[in-house]
């Protein structure tokens, strides 16, 4: 009888214990993380964008800055472009080329806009959380449902700083089943950004073409 006792405290116990191993839900995780960025109005930060391919040992690897804030205005300089956005105008700048595009803010790619980097896990319900190892520190790990981005991911995660909740690594799988991580470094809150940030300055030798 005592040992049926024990069992009966022994299994409450690890039944408590699970239930409480997290200090915050999937969906508080959530919400903590949208209000630090609610808290700001601009952001910087590094990334460094690996893909590793369903059929192929290879690994594409990318990594770029990134300078945004409201009102559609970012710096972006990835694989050789920079990109810049005051919210009206795009400039384009291809390095190599030497050559500058400047568009309407609209015919961006929705692929290369900052918030395809950096927002998008803020739309998709969180539905289980859990911890990982990345760095050297712990962190919350969001399992997230793609259902908002159905046809273009199965499945997303959301890595979140315990600190502040705010992101640390976005991974996603495509349909084809090619693996994305996007490791995000350095992302801090700008607290003063001007339009001028945001524009491209001229270069001397390098080709300007208005699009618009």
């Amino acid at each position: 009888m005592k040992f049926a006792k024990t069992v009966v405290l022994f299994l409450a116990f690890g039944l408590i214990a699970c239930s409480s191993a997290f200090a915050v839900t999937a969906s508080e995780a959530m919400e903590k993380s949208k209000s630090w960025f609610k808290s700001a109005n601009a952001w910087s930060l590094d990334f460094k964008l690996q893909v590793f391919y369903a059929e192929s040992p290879d690994i594409v690897s990318q990594q770029g800055s990134l300078l945004v804030a409201d009102k559609d205005r970012f710096k972006l300089d990835i694989a050789g472009i920079k990109f810049y956005s005051d919210g009206k105008s795009l400039w384009q700048y291809n390095v190599e080329q030497k050559q500058v595009l400047i568009k309407d803010v609209e015919d961006l790619s929705s692929s290369l806009h900052p918030s395809e980097l950096l927002f998008k896990y803020l739309n998709c319900k969180a539905e289980k959380i859990g911890e990982g190892d990345f760095s050297g520190k712990k962190l919350w790990v969001l399992t997230l449902n793609p259902a908002k981005y159905a046809g273009q991911f199965t499945k997303m995660e959301v890595w979140l700083s315990k600190q502040d909740f705010s992101p640390v690594r976005l991974f996603t799988v495509d349909p084809a089943g090619n693996a994305s991580w996007y490791n995000i470094v350095n992302l801090k809150v700008v607290k003063k950004v001007n339009d001028d940030d945001f524009r491209y300055k001229a270069i001397k030798g390098v080709d300007e073409i208005d699009m618009r």
